[in-house]
């Protein structure tokens, strides 16, 4: 067990470097636009399209990687992720900037995929829940360190972007070094939407939800602190405290969602999430450390949602089924992504900015309001039956699904050409509507 971990460190070193210069590129973008004169909206669709990359390169990377080969497209992702941080500095077009977060979306979807792909192929049934919290700890507190240095600068001079642009570069040979044999790789089957809606839909519509939220978040908070009044040091801190949140926040409430009904428990993250984004609105500048302290509640409550969601359409599932239906869910969530950043801008710009966290608010009070409704309307798995909850990074894909110790235990005996259906002997689905 000891030897596998160890065996995995170089591709954890290389994932935090990828991270750090992540993070860093989120506020220093924000900082830079906002300095530009750009418009609340021109800001969120610009900042936007990096989720759309996202999206677009959990979709398109998998189908290369049979072609092409793992090493050669991380190589490739990791160049293209390097350059556009670096033509952001030449070129002051927002319609560029737009198209080069498109871009740099797709090159971290498909280095996500990639590393979670190694990492699998490097795990063993003793290893895979270690190493899957090892990854959620490293996504989380690299990203946030990246936005921690990004308070630094002003967001104006080339030292960071630059810096950034090293880091993703640095980042491919300690994990090309060592990954010298592409890991066995097949692109998870996606189940329709319809069919994830019918084994569950709170699943379905939180994690579009949650999707939209956490674009709203982190797509448009650095934009959010500039235009209140915070200088570049204090956005940095702001943005870093929403990953400090989901690391405390997110076992203790995945560990009381495995004792209760687990959609008790989003219905009170998410209602609890929006009344904190709501007291949020009513804090300013001048209460600096209040602020902090809400939006790390914030953070921890809302982020938290995506692995909960997960838990519970596993709760429906055999093991077997996990990551088919997690790919589908996943494929939800990047579809609220999309949307959340140009949407938020905009009322931000209809109505101030005291709508970037009554935005938030709101979509959290859906998602309860939407809770509430599922549980009038179908029966509660017990709380025996119900599968452990596993902390998933907000950043991974549904490869990293696979990580999960109870999914991979059925892939790895059940027989593979007689894959169930998700409904078909569900004790728990003939009591859904």
């Amino acid at each position: 067990m000891f030897t596998s971990l160890l065996s995995s460190w170089t591709i954890f070193f290389g994932l935090s470097l990828i991270m750090v210069g992540n993070g860093m590129q989120q506020v220093l973008l924000a900082l830079r636009a906002t300095e530009a004169g750009y418009s609340n909206l021109m800001a969120g669709v610009m900042l936007g399209g990096y989720f759309l990359g996202l999206f677009l390169g959990s979709i398109f990377v998998p189908r290369l990687l049979g072609n092409v080969g793992h090493i050669r497209i991380f190589g490739a992702l990791a160049a293209v992720a390097s350059a556009a941080v670096l033509v952001h500095v030449m070129y002051e077009d927002p319609f560029l900037w737009a198209v080069l977060r498109v871009a740099s979306g797709v090159a971290y979807a498909g280095m996500y995929i990639i590393v979670e792909s190694w990492l699998n192929d490097k795990a063993t049934n003793e290893t895979r829940g270690q190493i899957l919290s090892i990854y959620m700890i490293i996504t989380m507190a690299s990203l946030g360190a990246g936005q921690m240095l990004t308070g630094l600068d002003d967001g104006q001079s080339l030292t960071l972007f630059l810096l950034a642009s090293v880091l993703v570069s640095i980042a491919v040979v300690p994990i090309l070094v060592t990954a010298a044999r592409a890991p066995d790789f097949s692109e998870p089957e996606r189940i329709s939407l319809r069919r994830a809606y019918e084994i569950s839909p709170l699943a379905v519509v939180g994690m579009l939800l949650q999707g939209l939220s956490a674009a709203m978040l982190f797509g448009m908070g650095p934009v959010y602190g500039n235009r209140i009044g915070l200088s570049a040091a204090e956005v940095s801190i702001f943005m870093a405290a929403t990953n400090v949140g989901v690391l405390l926040l997110q076992y203790p409430l995945g560990r009381l969602s495995d004792r209760l009904d687990r959609r008790i428990v989003i219905g009170i993250t998410a209602g609890l999430a929006g009344v904190v984004a709501c007291l949020a609105a009513l804090v300013d500048a001048s209460n600096f450390w209040l602020l902090i302290l809400v939006i790390i509640g914030y953070g921890g409550l809302n982020l938290t949602m995506y692995s909960l969601f997960l838990a519970h359409a596993n709760d429906y599932l055999t093991p077997s089924q996990m990551v088919s239906t997690a790919s589908a869910l996943i494929m939800v969530n990047g579809m609220g992504a999309v949307v959340g950043s140009p949407l938020v801008a905009g009322m931000m710009d209809i109505f101030g900015n005291m709508a970037y966290f009554l935005m938030l608010g709101l979509s959290n009070f859906i998602v309860f309001g939407f809770a509430l409704i599922r549980m009038m309307m179908r029966a509660p798995v017990p709380a025996e039956a119900q599968g452990p909850f596993v902390a998933m990074p907000e950043a991974g894909t549904a490869t990293a699904v696979a990580l999960n110790p109870e999914a991979a235990w059925e892939e790895e005996t059940g027989s593979p050409e007689a894959e169930p259906d998700p409904l078909e002997d569900n004790p728990y689905f003939p009591t859904a509507s």
